[in-house]
């Protein structure tokens, strides 16, 4: 009976690590996992395209080889991409032996994995009526203002879409309806704002070290979605190659946009995830905190996911 048991519960349960962009969780998850022996689901809009590698922090190659990773790599950089498509990109985890963890920054794919795509209540039948009939730049308006974290938590391509943006309004601000009931508990890395700050601008540092630039001269001449041409790190990249600004000007604002992102992180996680954080003590190893993860894991256990 053990074995069957053990894997139903993998067809439909993962481990999971949030927060905000630069907290160390992919370092502490890729740890785990080689631990562990399973795979690692990318719960991160940006590591799906191919190409952007850099500039998305995305697992090395040799990191790749060892651990399987799902959400990696999954489009080309001019195709349009939204989390329906990447719900359907992560599903094989779940045809393994070992629970996967889920980690990655992009709150609206942890809830749409935990909640499922479609969970908008009865009462809100006569909403979604009077919403259907609005434009896509009207929706996009009203998201923008009446569920501006969740707004920017989309894709571009997911902000096109017109029942994505009605979903979003149906749900509304976090606290409201969506999956008020039952959410699965996580575990999420917390550092404090100045030590979250540093890791930000060496991290902004590490990534023109290795060749940002290069990459993204690479991508210029590529019909790039607009997500993709758009993301942090590639658009002030393009901007500084096109001679609309210096790179130390590029790299101060790539700065600013990931520390806004990692801001708007931290308003989702605590107001439409149930996460248990863990502190990062500054200069603490991956494999330390790694550690106080895993007790977490343990005590709270693996969480359900629906696909």
């Amino acid at each position: 009976m053990q074995p069957q048991r053990r894997k139903r519960m993998s067809e439909g349960a993962a481990f999971f690590l949030v927060g905000p962009t630069a907290s160390g969780k992919s370092a502490v998850a890729h740890v785990l996992a080689e631990r562990r022996g399973c795979a690692v689901v990318s719960a991160d809009s940006m590591n799906v395209y191919k190409g952007l590698d850099i500039g998305t922090a995305k697992p090395t190659k040799a990191e790749q080889r060892a651990v399987s990773y799902y959400g990696v790599d999954v489009v080309e950089p001019s195709e349009s991409f939204n989390v329906a498509e990447w719900m359907r990109a992560v599903a094989p985890a779940w045809s393994r032996a070992e629970i996967p963890v889920v980690c990655g920054g992009t709150g609206l794919y942890v809830k749409c994995l935990t909640e499922g795509l479609d969970s908008p209540n009865a009462e809100n039948a006569q909403l979604r009526d009077s919403l259907a009939g609005l434009s896509v730049e009207a929706l996009q308006a009203r998201a923008a203002a009446e569920a501006a974290v969740g707004y920017a938590e989309m894709t571009d391509d997911d902000r096109e879409n017109p029942r994505r943006l009605i979903r979003l309004l149906e749900r509304g601000e976090p606290g409201a309806s969506w999956g008020r009931g039952c959410r699965v508990r996580m575990v999420g890395l917390q550092l404090e704002r100045a030590g979250l700050h540093r890791r930000i601008e060496q991290r902004v540092e590490r990534m023109y070290a290795a060749g940002l630039l290069a990459e993204a001269e690479q991508l210029m001449g590529e019909s790039l979605s607009k997500t993709a041409r758009q993301a942090i790190g590639y658009a002030e990249a393009f901007a500084c190659l096109a001679g609309e600004c210096s790179e130390a000007e590029a790299k101060e604002r790539t700065v600013i946009r990931t520390r806004q992102l990692a801001k708007r992180q931290m308003t989702w996680f605590r107001n439409q995830l149930e996460v248990e954080w863990v502190a990062v003590e500054a200069g603490a190893s991956v494999e330390r905190t790694a550690a106080a993860v895993e007790h977490c894991w343990e005590r709270i256990g693996a969480g359900e996911v629906k696909r």
